[in-house]
């Protein structure tokens, strides 16, 4: 593959990348739980593919060096880009990861201290109230 090629492809996979990470994001903010399900093959998949042009490039570091001052530079924004939105990606998986389990942690302690009454035949009903935004 022709230098040109292979980082326009690089290219092509970083933004495609940057786009789903930036929809994770909107579904953790809205607590789209099923949305995020289908997405996460996805970035699976970009981002395994992500790792392995980052490899190559790694090995190669003459090849970037041999690219045009502006192609390098298109390069390096969209990877300033990428880690911007991964950080803010990190970001949100770990508040949606502190919300669900300050949920499981009250919903034990709710459970644990028989804070619900008890329905028919020993099913016990406890009151609660989930904010979907995070």
């Amino acid at each position: 593959m022709e230098p040109l090629e292979r980082v326009s492809a690089l290219l092509a996979l970083m933004r495609e990348l940057k786009g789903v990470l930036e929809r994770e994001n909107a579904l953790l903010r809205s607590m789209g739980v099923e949305e995020l399900r289908a997405l996460q093959e996805q970035k699976l998949a970009l981002a395994d593919a992500y790792e392995v042009e980052v490899r190559h490039l790694r090995r190669s570091p003459d090849f970037v060096g041999s690219l045009d001052p502006e192609v390098r530079e298109l390069l390096a924004e969209a990877t300033r880009e990428l880690q911007a939105t991964m950080r803010t990606n990190l970001s949100a998986l770990a508040a949606a990861r502190l919300v669900v389990e300050r949920v499981a942690r009250h919903l034990a302690e709710v459970l644990g201290a028989g804070h619900g009454r008890r329905v028919g035949g020993g099913a016990e009903v406890v009151p609660l109230t989930l904010d979907r935004q995070v």
